[in-house]
């Protein structure tokens, strides 16, 4: 009978430790391929001012031809920019395993943006994510980048 009740605050105790931190999450799929020129756009709904982590996630299969992925982030407040940055991750380790999360051939990767950001209290934002994967020596990114197949923004409220 005590080990039942013990088991039964140990479950309790991990299922209400296991709260949805995330403010936001949404997701912008693509029917086979990632233009170029195809920014996936997040508008953020006005919520208190907090800090919080912003968070990209990439879904991949099979056909992404590259170990990592170049992006370009920005967020903005109407006309105004509050951040933009280039961000480099690692899709796959040295022996071109794919990195993250998944089953068979769909991988999600959770990529860190940025961390303990201030949101502004009260404003409208629009965060945009495009790639800027090319080929050596290219000006102009991969037009119809395959594999990738959803762009994803999470924002996750920081626990104190």
């Amino acid at each position: 009978m005590l080990r039942t009740f013990i088991l039964l605050i140990i479950l309790f105790e991990s299922i209400s430790s296991c709260e949805d931190s995330k403010l936001l999450m949404e997701y912008k799929n693509f029917t086979d391929k990632w233009p170029a020129k195809e920014k996936a756009v997040f508008k953020i709904k006005p919520f208190s001012k907090q800090e919080v982590n912003l968070i990209i996630y990439i879904r991949n299969d099979y056909r992404y031809p590259f170990s990592n992925l170049f992006l370009i982030a920005s967020l903005r407040e109407g006309n105004k920019l509050l951040i933009k940055d280039t961000l480099e991750y690692e899709m796959a380790d040295a022996e071109g395993n794919w990195l993250g999360s998944g089953f068979l051939e769909l991988k999600e990767s959770k990529l860190w943006w940025k961390e303990n950001f201030e949101i502004p209290d009260k404003k409208n934002l629009t965060a945009e994510i495009e790639h800027a994967v090319r080929f050596n020596g290219a000006e102009d990114g991969i037009d119809g980048l395959e594999g990738i197949v959803g762009v994803g923004l999470a924002l996750e409220a920081i626990s104190n």
